[in-house]
């Protein structure tokens, strides 16, 4: 018969607590980016390693990634948002580890997880025209990323505390994280951050929702 796992309600209440705060600061940060670029009289246009600026047409989802909402007139905003989310999601996973028999694939998933976070604070610090490092951070930041909530959600498969729900819905995270890295484009790269965060918010409504708890 398998060990019961013991839970501290005050760290799985705090989980919850970072896991929707972060969530709901990162969609107000990415909207307000999106919002002030396309009313901004001004965006840049790359050439080579210059930027220039240009009139703005508005920003486009299906046609501009992410991260050039990091470099245009919503630079601030998005770049110190990143690096906030990056640092305030740090402990999650490892909480999300303690809920989780202690197995090989949940010590796995905080490890990828708090990498991942670190990654996304460095995608922060190097924007979208500092090329290299910006590249490695965030090919590190996807890949970590997904890795992290993929051996979470086997992990979950095999414990009792999170619902099978978000097990699978972790699965569909992976393949569209697949799916960025196979067609490289916008409109993949925000299919997988929505889903990155509807992901974590899951986590984080279900650790709210049984922060009383105190063994499984």
């Amino acid at each position: 018969m398998e060990k019961s796992v013991e839970i501290n309600p005050v760290m799985t209440l705090i989980g919850g607590v970072l896991a929707i705060a972060a969530m709901t600061f990162t969609v107000i940060f990415i909207s307000a980016s999106v919002i002030f670029y396309t009313i901004s009289p001004w965006r840049p246009l790359f050439f080579w390693y210059f930027i220039f600026p240009v009139p703005n047409t508005g920003y486009s989802i299906p046609d501009q990634f992410l991260s050039e909402l990091g470099v245009g007139p919503t630079a601030a905003i998005y770049n110190y948002g990143l690096m906030i989310t990056g640092a305030v999601c740090v402990p999650i996973f490892p909480i999300v580890c303690r809920l989780l028999k202690k197995t090989i694939i949940a010590r796995l998933a905080a490890v990828f997880g708090v990498a991942g976070c670190v990654a996304l604070i460095g995608v922060g610090v190097y924007p979208m025209h500092i090329s290299g490092p910006h590249g490695l951070f965030s090919f590190a930041f996807f890949a970590l990323t997904g890795l992290a909530i993929i051996t979470a959600s086997i992990a979950m498969c095999r414990g009792e505390f999170f619902t099978r729900y978000i097990a699978y819905l972790g699965i569909v995270v992976i393949a569209a994280d697949i799916i960025l890295g196979i067609l490289g484009n916008p409109i993949s790269e925000w299919g997988t951050t929505m889903l990155f965060i509807i992901w974590v918010y899951a986590v984080g409504i279900q650790m709210l929702l049984k922060r009383n708890t105190t063994q499984v």
